[in-house]
């Protein structure tokens, strides 16, 4: 097994001035390497200053200078705690007045001392781990081998069977030839013996006539005479050979490859647009409950939370399960489920995501400081959770890893504006695309990965008017968005879908065909999609996708 790299140097020189023995230790105020016997000296030449001596191994890091994005002349120097963001000192007297400060350079010390650590468990975990997978990508390599070595012997044993087979059929053929063609060499044997004999007759006649010419009497040359003209009506018939025939019959590549076997690899799955039907629909036994927002929990639960903010798992007869009050006053995307299983949610009275687990047992797994948490959603891609929050006016998206280490905001555009008025539901798609619907805005608005403003949806020109709600997205990178929760006018109750690029394909559920009140929206793992409505406690199941062999 490799071993994990050895970052340490050899020998550390002190930064004291004319010294140059090896260094023990570090100043963390001034950034200084030391050794023994200058620390006094080191204390008494920056007497203005406390300093921090630390063993080298403990010593913090000198932060690299950054601009701003927003203030290109200002230095990012400060760390807000309750926001969990370092900014520029301009920044935080804007947006981050009365929050807590702390030491931006022992934040990035901590982090950097983190992400040392996950290095050093990628190295000694992780790596070897992955090197483990090559050896069983080998192995199953080396058993594919084998197994197609199988398939070349029992081809090999079956063309033998078909040359056997054939062979006996030649054998069989010829036989009955061998049987014919005694039978007509014996036919011509006795054809030339009549013939051989009737030639001995001729010559016997001949031999007769010229023994007796000296004397033959008058009545005997008139007898003489009727058997010399009969002779020639006596030649045995000449018939030819009655050869058999022999027609070849159709030579039928298709039927013996059909008798020989058939080689396939499978064919992966080519899923497809068509045109949407309605599978089934589920009536959830809890009286008057108003669907706001469903996860689907494979292979046979999901969960579902009202407008007050209760959740529900249900099975798939729509039997409760479990039931989680939390403190959500308002409608939102507020829950999801993690590959794990867990089922992930928002609260913000607490302002807290918890975490539930298989065994029913629920805990905090992130605080949100000053922010309130909303929707939510954990993409099976990459396994990163984003969060939506929202502080007085301001909205922002941050992105978290699997085990709840924040790793991003997304608040600001180019031009420092905020980039949502609110986010009521959120998804990833499938190139990393991050789509939120904004009530408020009416609109639905999509940004990459990294926070770069990508476009917006407004709705489409056949309907009155645009109000998004729940939004998912597909295999295929389609974006399928609710519309009609706070519109008086029925004919905007639909399903709208988008491309991967917000482009609208088509009313993928017309107002006809909807359940009222489209706002809660989610796609199982058959690709079935799931509505419900705030006017049912039904979940509607429609398919729209198909799948064919390639």
């Amino acid at each position: 097994m490799d071993q994990v790299p050895d970052t340490a140097q050899h020998f550390i020189e002190c930064d004291t001035e004319s010294c140059g023995n090896f260094s023990e230790f570090y100043c963390n105020t001034c950034h200084q390497r030391i050794c023994d016997q200058c620390i006094q000296r080191h204390h008494e030449q920056k007497k203005n200053k406390r300093h921090d001596i630390v063993p080298y191994q403990e010593r913090k890091r000198k932060i690299p200078s950054e601009k701003c994005r927003i203030h290109p002349t200002q230095e990012i120097d400060v760390y807000c705690y309750d926001c969990q963001d370092p900014v520029c000192s301009f920044c935080f007297v804007r947006h981050h007045s009365g929050h807590g400060l702390s030491d931006l350079e022992t934040i990035y010390n901590d982090i950097l001392q983190k992400c040392q650590n996950e290095i050093t468990d990628i190295w000694k975990r992780e790596i070897p781990h992955a090197k483990d997978n090559v050896e069983l990508i080998e192995k199953k390599g080396e058993k594919v081998k084998k197994e197609i070595a199988k398939f070349r012997v029992s081809m090999k044993n079956r063309a033998d069977e078909l040359k056997e087979v054939v062979d006996n059929i030649l054998n069989d053929k010829n036989k009955k030839l061998d049987e014919i063609e005694n039978y007509v060499q014996t036919e011509i044997k006795e054809q030339q013996k009549e013939t051989e004999d009737y030639i001995k007759y001729l010559e016997k006649m001949i031999t007769d006539y010229e023994s007796r010419m000296s004397s033959i009497t008058h009545t005997e040359l008139m007898k003489f005479h009727v058997e010399i003209s009969l002779a020639t009506f006596k030649m045995p018939y000449k018939s030819e050979p009655n050869l058999p025939t022999f027609t070849l019959g159709s030579l039928n590549k298709e039927e013996v490859a059909k008798q020989f076997g058939e080689i396939e690899l499978d064919s992966p799955e080519r899923i497809t647009l068509s045109s949407v039907t309605k599978v089934s629909e589920k009536t959830i036994q809890e009286q008057g409950l108003i669907l706001s927002h469903l996860s689907f929990l494979p292979p046979n639960k999901f969960w579902v939370s009202d407008r007050w903010g209760i959740l529900f798992q249900f099975d798939m007869e729509g039997n409760i399960l479990q039931e989680i009050p939390t403190g959500m006053s308002y409608i939102q995307g507020i829950h999801t489920v993690t590959t794990e299983g867990y089922l992930l949610y928002t609260d913000n009275s607490k302002n807290t995501v918890y975490r539930v687990t298989s065994d029913k047992s629920i805990n905090k797994f992130i605080q949100t400081g000053s922010w309130e948490p909303g929707a939510i959603y954990f993409s099976p891609v990459n396994g990163h959770i984003l969060l939506g929050m929202k502080r007085n006016r301001e909205n922002k998206i941050t992105r978290y890893n699997r085990d709840g280490r924040k790793l991003n905001d997304i608040q600001w555009d180019e031009e420092g504006q905020n980039i949502y008025q609110g986010i009521d539901y959120i998804t990833e798609n499938i190139n990393g695309d991050i789509c939120t619907s904004d009530l408020k805005a009416c609109q639905v608005v999509m940004v990459t990965a990294s926070g770069d403003y990508r476009f917006s949806y407004s709705g489409h020109h056949s309907q009155s008017g645009f109000h998004p709600y729940g939004v998912c997205t597909d295999v295929l990178g389609h974006m399928l968005v609710c519309n009609g929760y706070y519109s008086l006018k029925e004919n905007c109750f639909s399903i709208h879908l988008l491309d991967i690029n917000g482009q609208f394909l088509t009313l993928l559920l017309t107002p006809e065909q909807c359940p009222s009140s489209p706002c809660a929206l989610c796609i199982d793992d058959k690709h079935n999609l799931w509505v419900g409505g705030l006017k049912s406690s039904t979940v509607f199941l429609y398919k729209y996708l198909q799948n064919s062999k390639i």
